[in-house]
């Protein structure tokens, strides 16, 4: 027959994406690929071109899914032997096509069903983003496979992972469309499905490079794409730069959606070098973690790890989320660790003669530490209902070094300091409250600054009420806590500290008046605290301590707003003056302990507070005004503020007599002259956005009677964009006899001034080339804060960076104080499609960087 023959048939067909990755074993001609796959040579990117998808046709009922259109330009009709399709041979689908110079269709010789069909020349199947190119081809329509041979592909993987690529409507599919998203390609000698979306191709490859010039491809023997499972594995995958070969992996499995799914993580090879001082480091070392998804729910992370130097390690990261919680568990064994031994031997022969009670306390510990290293990490938060919650964050170190060789494993609050807490709440209207077990497990490594164990809270009650818009405007309120104080001895050191209860009950009334322009409100509150002592040293303070303290303030404010025009953009400019008074008399608080109360740090906003210490062991002395003005400068139509400014000061009627310690051993004592100026230090900041790319902040504490700056902070950051950041900052705090006590320092002395400058940037030097760094520098003590370096080349199909760094520690009392460094260094590899692998991931230094969001191996 020579009329065109259009037949309908109503099949589920099953086609799908038919590869996902892999690129070119049989030699090509780049120029020949790059044309067959619909490359185009462009400079608006940085592959130099992209693939370009050509309108789809689609059969009259493209609107039903099962409905397949078969035609041809000839054709030869058996009805019960062999159809013959010749010239524009096309099967069309919903959303896929393939077409061929020849078709021949076989019928059942019993039913005259088709049931398959072999597709000869120029074979082209096609969905949106994908595209196989074959010599021939098969198609089952009886069981849905297909096989194709002698093919050429590509598809698009979105975001590097999803196999079927972007979505594309219908309406788009009609149209030409460049296709920019990260696209895999390749060739195989043979394409075949047997089961629903299971793909198997035979001896093939794989590279998402620019098919002009590919920089890197992968070869397999066997490739199997499961998109049940979200999977997909390569045997004897050899890996090639250019046309060298440069490792091989009998067996690769890679993901090749955004699914979760069990399977190895590439893993991670380096060297971090042993440093003989210490007795730090690795070693050579090598990780491969496995990803078990155990369920839509829960999944879990693991990862055993060979330590040249140490030994085997395996840790463990469980993840779990539930209807009312979520949370992690990280879990961390490494037995008998060699280095560990070694170090003990050391230590036995560098510090057994010294006469410090502290270091031979610190080195018994060392000597009796399990060599088996352990770490623990748990976090969960719950919510049962709209009243009650909880919150856990329990971390456990089986040694005193688990930091220093391991520390990214578990949180640490301050240093050597590491939380056990977990945490009851309930809300309500007018009520919450708190119950709380929390304490430190305080590390004591032996080269290291000595640290002092912290005070347990076990347990801590708060009960907080408060009950506004009350009759007359009236605000009551109360402020309760019963908390159990307990502390280990520091090793060493055989001065007990105090312990017991501590019960605070804290009533309040306040008249809150709020108007457009105007705001008053006036406050009264007793603060009544009551102690059941302890291990009181000497034994004549008092073991049973009462206080009861009256506190009223008032805070009053105007806000005043106009409409401003400045170079063309109108603004609105705000104008915000405050004041706030305080009284509370003096009580003697010489012989109360300090369970959990710091001086806190002047700033603007603690003008306006009424106890100048953090915590209620020491509820300050007051008769004094706080005075402040600031401003701010709002964009009229977006509300984006532009520039806020204030600047405060306290005026003093009385002097302070309620100090943090009772002699010289910190700066807020009794002798300190500050305590008697009538006039605070003055507190300043600044605000301001010069542009989206430019900002300035600044806080500023000068002192008038020393007519010096006490505390200031300056920071200046551009950034135009995610790629080009620069970040300037400097602090300084003045800590001499005459600093103010709200300082913050604790030791009177000039040597513990700070002076530090701190630089980092991250900042492209070429089209694929940036690099990174961070300098932070202690003036005043002359040493390295922080320093951070490191370059990353980024092309479109592969990335690599390095980057190394040294983190400041402690100071070793043992070597005349010089300062201690953590070193480390990175250099990680990104195949795009295909993962990352190397020594590590340095994301923990990059995030030093005010701004930096890392971009390494993602497709622009």
């Amino acid at each position: 027959m020579s009329a065109r023959i259009k037949a309908s048939l109503l099949l589920l067909l099953g086609i799908s994406q038919p590869l996902s990755c892999i690129a070119a074993v049989t030699p090509l001609n780049r120029e020949t690929i790059a044309n067959e796959l619909g490359w185009v040579p462009s400079s608006e990117n940085n592959c130099g071109g992209y693939f370009l998808d050509q309108p789809f046709l689609y059969p009259d009922s493209s609107d039903k899914k099962q409905t397949v259109g078969l035609t041809g330009s000839q054709a030869v009709f058996s009805q019960h032997g062999t159809t013959i399709l010749e010239g524009n041979v096309s099967l069309l689908r919903l959303g896929q096509q393939i077409t061929a110079n020849k078709a021949y269709i076989y019928r059942d010789q019993s039913t005259g069903k088709i049931t398959s069909t072999d597709l000869v020349g120029n074979v082209h199947f096609r969905e949106p983003n994908t595209m196989v190119i074959a010599k021939r081809g098969h198609y089952d329509f009886k069981n849905r496979s297909k096989s194709l041979f002698d093919i050429l592909y590509r598809t698009s993987l979105a975001n590097g992972k999803q196999f079927a690529g972007p979505k594309v409507s219908s309406e788009n599919m009609q149209k030409e469309r460049k296709i920019l998203a990260l696209t895999a390609w390749g060739k195989a000698d043979e394409f075949a499905q047997s089961k629903p979306k299971v793909y198997e191709l035979n001896r093939s490859s794989f590279s998402t490079c620019p098919p002009t010039n590919p920089s890197w491809h992968v070869n397999a023997s066997h490739i199997v794409l499961n998109k049940n499972i979200g999977r997909g594995y390569a045997t004897n995958a050899r890996f090639y730069i250019k046309s060298v070969p440069v490792f091989y992996i009998p067996y690769l499995n890679f993901s090749i959606d955004h699914k979760r799914k069990s399977g190895f993580l590439w893993p991670t090879i380096g060297n971090k070098p042993f440093n003989d001082t210490i007795y730090t480091g690795w070693g050579y070392f090598f990780t491969a973690p496995f990803y078990w998804n155990m369920a839509p729910n829960y999944d879990m992370t693991i990862t055993p790890a060979y330590l040249s130097l140490r030994g085997i390690r395996f840790s463990d990261k469980f993840r779990y989320l539930t209807d009312i919680s979520s949370g992690t568990l990280d879990v961390s064994v490494l037995p008998e660790d060699r280095l560990l031994k070694s170090y003990k031997a050391f230590a036995v022969n560098n510090y057994s003669n010294n006469s410090d009670p502290i270091i031979q306390a610190e080195l018994q510990r060392l000597i009796n530490s399990n060599t088996t290293r352990r770490s623990l990490s748990w976090r969960d938060n719950t919510v049962f209902n709209d009243h009650w919650s909880t919150h856990i964050d329990f971390n456990y170190a089986g040694d005193d070094y688990i930091l220093r060789d391991f520390g990214n494993d578990i949180s640490e609050s301050t240093q050597n300091q590491i939380l056990q807490e977990g945490d009851l709440y309930y809300k309500s209207r007018n009520w919450n409250f708190i119950g709380r077990l929390q304490t430190y497990q305080t590390l004591h490594p032996i080269n290291t600054s000595n640290v002092i164990n912290q005070y347990r809270r076990a347990p801590q009650l708060i009960l907080n009420g408060d009950y506004p818009d009350q009759k007359f405007g009236l605000e009551y309120f109360i402020n309760t806590e019963a908390t159990r104080f307990d502390i280990r001895n520091t090793p060493g050191i055989t001065t007990e500290s105090p312990i017991g209860n501590r019960f605070l009950v804290q009533p309040g009334i306040s008249l809150p008046v709020y108007l457009p322009y105007f705001f008053i409100n006036p406050r009264a509150q007793l603060h009544m605290r009551s102690y059941n002592l302890y291990q009181m040293t000497p034994s004549t303070m008092p073991s049973s301590n009462q206080r009861s303290i009256p506190i009223f303030d008032m805070a009053m404010g105007f806000a005043f707003n106009r409409d401003m025009s400045l170079f063309g953009q109108m603004y609105q400019q705000t104008l915000e003056p405050q004041v706030y008074y305080v009284y509370i008399p003096y009580r003697n608080q010489a012989s109360i302990p300090i369970f959990d109360t710091t001086v806190s740090t002047l700033t603007y906003d603690q003008i306006f507070n009424y106890n100048r210490f953090i915590g209620i062991d020491r509820i300050g002395d007051a008769n004094q005004i706080g005075v402040g003005i600031s401003s701010r400068m709002l964009e009229s139509e977006t509300g984006y503020e532009k520039v806020r400014m204030g600047v405060g000061e306290i005026i003093y009627f009385s002097n302070r007599r309620v100090t943090f310690c009772n002699d010289t051993s910190c700066t807020d004592n009794p002798f300190n002259p500050a305590n008697h100026w009538r006039l605070s230090p003055i507190s300043g900041l600044i605000n301001y956005a010069v542009n989206p790319a430019w900002k300035l902040e600044s806080n500023v504490i000068f002192e008038p009677i020393g007519k010096q700056l006490s505390n200031t902070t300056i920071g200046v950051h551009y950034k135009p964009d995610e790629r080009h950041i620069v970040n300037l900052g400097y602090s300084y705090v003045f800590s001499s006899d005459r600093a103010s006590p709200l300082s913050g320092a604790t030791v009177s002395s000039a040597q513990n001034n700070l002076k530090l400058t701190d630089f980092s940037f991250s900042w492209p030097l070429s089209e694929g080339l940036s690099a990174v760094g961070r300098w932070s520098q202690n003036w005043n003590q002359e040493h390295l804060q922080n320093l951070m370096y490191g370059l990353q080349y980024d092309t479109c199909c592969w990335a690599v960076r390095i980057v190394g760094g040294n983190t400041f520690i402690s100071l070793d009392p043992t070597q005349n104080n010089a300062p201690k460094y953590n070193p480390e260094f990175y250099i990680q590899f990104a195949l795009k499609g295909l993962g990352d692998f190397g020594s590590g991931n340095p994301s923990g230094l990059l995030s030093s960087i005010t701004g930096y969001n890392t971009q390494f191996g993602q497709e622009f």
